[in-house]
């Protein structure tokens, strides 16, 4: 059992609050009036997909999994930074919240779409710069994570990390042991504080948005 389930920011008693603050948000956003019935289904969606996401993370991390739940991480950042384009459609001429929540739902990818009348589409690097001055650390969690969705340098970085040292030769070489298994063995205890604080505070971010967007009239 992972040893990351203290009480602080980060434990599972603050996923467990969080959690009930998302289910409360989605209340919240049940009551939007017919007008808004495809944004209301765009955030619907989006918290289900955090829920979802969260039981996944917390399994990867309660397994050692780390690769796995590093990719959860990126996971629940795409949402928040594709929820966001709500407001960026907002900013667009000829474009709503709905209108754009329904196109989305009709099959368009968000990447497809050009925001704020500029030139560049909304590819995952431009919809992360846009809310990157949310807080400082959104960029290098994105550019630390992003290698984790697709085989990459992250993986094979990750198989060193297993490596143990088991002699070193007189010519200089060295004999390693590789470990190739799913999970890491025995964890040093808070390797995954970290990413379990990024994660939930990224759900926070969400929580927010979701409650900003209820609030409007």
């Amino acid at each position: 059992m992972s040893t990351d389930t203290v009480s602080e920011f980060g434990g599972n008693d603050s996923f467990a609050a969080v959690r009930r603050r998302l289910f409360d948000a989605a209340e919240r956003v049940l009551q939007f009036p017919p007008a808004r019935e495809n944004e209301r289904h765009f955030l619907l969606a989006a918290a289900r997909r955090t829920l979802s996401l969260e039981r996944a993370f917390l399994q990867a991390v309660e397994d050692n999994n780390g690769q796995v739940a590093k990719t959860f991480v990126r996971l629940n950042l795409d949402t928040l930074a594709r929820c966001y384009a709500l407001y960026w459609s907002e900013r667009s001429s000829g474009m709503t919240a709905e209108s754009f929540a329904r196109e989305v739902a009709g099959g368009k990818e968000i990447r497809s779409f050009k925001f704020c009348d500029q030139k560049e589409k909304a590819t995952d690097r431009w919809l992360i710069e846009q809310i990157s001055g949310l807080d400082e650390w959104i960029k290098p969690v994105y550019e630390n994570t992003s290698g984790a969705i697709h085989f990459s340098d992250f993986h094979i970085k990750q198989l060193f990390q297993q490596a143990k040292l088991q002699e070193r030769i007189a010519d200089g070489s060295i004999r390693a042991e590789f470990e190739i298994g799913a999970t890491e063995r025995a964890p040093p205890a808070g390797l995954y504080t970290e990413v379990r604080r990024a994660f939930l505070h990224l759900t926070e971010m969400l929580i927010v948005l979701i409650q900003h967007r209820c609030d409007m009239d």
